[in-house]
């Protein structure tokens, strides 16, 4: 497997893990496949694959009794078609070098350091429900903005782990396009020397690899 995928699948099932707590919800990790002892988030999947030997059949199986529920397939292999699950979409790991050291910081983001800031932030990226404020009080944590006269139009959550960051929750307003370059330059301000991991589809993938992030493998997200 490349290692750059295994980066970015490990650093995802960081995220659940520390969402999940966030949450009050527990977590198992058994057979190369990872699973919320109750309801997971909100956007979040209720199963998700780890290693790629896992198969169709387990997931199935770890999902028994769940009525409406979601699994991610991180190596986009399984049919989960049966049981009255349907694909939700298909999207791409990517990955990205550290930056140079002695780069600058651009101008106008900053790290959202206060409720209000917060409830701002996720208003334009509808994850009020998910991203809650004790995220503030994480150390590992960086919940971004990009401010123009003093209106966030921008954002990205950067969760160190593992010796990467995975990046997520990318988003920008209408009329405020994001160079995902830029980004990275901002998310290396904080967590200096690390690459960079997450996953993207569609323009935001198109402006990722623009950005300098290069695919290392395709996911796919069921659900029923």
């Amino acid at each position: 497997m490349d290692p750059r995928l295994r980066t970015a699948v490990d650093a995802s099932l960081g995220w659940y893990d520390d969402l999940c707590a966030l949450h009050g919800v527990g977590s198992v990790l058994a057979d190369g496949l990872w699973s919320a002892l109750g309801a997971p988030p909100p956007l979040h999947s209720d199963a998700v694959v780890v290693e790629p030997a896992v198969t169709a059949g387990q997931v199935l199986a770890r999902l028994d009794g769940r009525v409406r529920c979601g699994a991610k397939d991180s190596f986009a292999a399984l049919d989960l078609s049966g049981e009255g699950m349907s694909l939700l979409f298909s999207a791409t790991w990517i990955y990205r070098d550290s930056l140079p050291p002695g780069r600058g910081v651009p101008a106008g983001w900053a790290p959202v350091t206060s409720a209000t800031e917060l409830n701002a932030w996720t208003a334009n990226h509808d994850t009020g429900d998910v991203l809650l404020p004790p995220l503030l009080r994480r150390a590992h944590f960086r919940i971004l903005a990009r401010y123009v006269d003093d209106r966030i139009v921008a954002g990205a959550v950067a969760r160190l782990g593992s010796g990467v960051v995975d990046v997520s929750n990318v988003y920008a307003v209408d009329g405020h396009p994001l160079d995902w370059a830029e980004l990275a330059a901002v998310i290396g301000g904080h967590f200096p020397g690390r690459p960079l991991v997450g996953y993207e589809r569609g323009e935001a993938l198109t402006a990722a690899r623009a950005g300098g992030f290069v695919p290392t493998g395709d996911l796919r997200v069921w659900f029923r």
